[in-house]
């Protein structure tokens, strides 16, 4: 049986019409990249969401202006058909590239179909305040919702924020509360399921060939 993947890009590969070529196909560009580019592009044509999505995520990833733009519009063409892996990694893109009203925008319709890693970097964009303007309120509106989600980082972070800001006792009290309510479920994750998207931050999962 194949390792656990991210419990979203485990769905997407459920729904994969071929994941042996696929899986084919990552493998190859691990060793010929050119190689695996064009395998992806076959799938991608014969209808394959992830092949689609993974090309585009090897696309903003090269470095390559020309390739970034082809990029983005993979992964955006693939987040409208409905693949929450390209969305979220539009949104990371975006974020990377400091255009932090498109990573809101898209973090967003994310929150919104419930998808915890992107309400946790939504809150976390808010909070720093470096792309966006600065909301307090707003960030840690994301970040429990994230949290009730699951998601442990997103604890982490509402910790941070009320030992950090002005709460007074009652922030100190909810700080301790976050960061030791965490810690049962963090050691179990790590150490059973470490992909798991209740820990994920900013990194694609990798792809690993669905069990079955």
């Amino acid at each position: 049986m194949a390792a656990k993947i991210g419990e979203n890009i485990q769905r997407e590969w459920d729904e994969e019409p071929f994941p042996p070529e696929l899986w084919d196909a990552l493998e190859a560009r691990k060793s010929d990249r050119d190689s695996g580019i064009a395998m992806l592009t076959d799938l991608a044509e014969r209808g394959s969401r992830l092949a689609m999505m993974y090309l585009g995520h090897a696309y903003v990833k090269s470095g390559d202006q020309s390739e970034t733009a082809l990029g983005e519009a993979l992964l955006a063409r693939t987040a409208e058909r409905g693949s929450i892996a390209a969305r979220f990694q539009l949104a990371v893109h975006h974020e990377r590239q400091g255009d932090g009203q498109r990573a809101v925008s898209e973090l967003k319709t994310l929150a919104q179909k419930g998808y915890s890693p992107g309400m946790y970097l939504l809150g976390s964009i808010l909070y720093r305040g470096k792309l966006v303007q600065r909301d307090v309120p707003e960030a840690m509106h994301y970040l429990k919702m994230a949290k009730e989600a699951g998601h442990l980082p997103a604890a982490g972070l509402l910790s941070w924020i009320y030992r950090k800001e002005d709460f007074g006792l009652a922030g100190k009290l909810a700080s301790h509360w976050h960061c030791v309510a965490k810690i049962p479920a963090v050691v179990w994750y790590v150490a059973r399921y470490p992909s798991s998207g209740r820990l994920r931050g900013l990194n694609l999962p990798s792809a690993n060939q669905p069990a079955g």
